[in-house]
């Protein structure tokens, strides 16, 4: 997976989970924490819509 790949990946999931336009300095940060292996942990309310 390219960068480019993996940092709109990551766009597209926050902006999923969000509902809203993350901030590039928060996606730079997660695309470059999951590229040196780091685990991302990312809790979710139990309230989630089904699709």
């Amino acid at each position: 997976m390219t960068d480019g790949q993996l940092r709109d990946g990551v766009y597209r999931a926050l902006r999923r989970f969000t509902q809203e336009q993350p901030p590039t300095c928060q996606v730079d940060s997660i695309t470059a924490l999951i590229r040196r292996g780091v685990r991302i942990d990312w809790p979710v309310s139990d309230r989630l819509p089904c699709a």
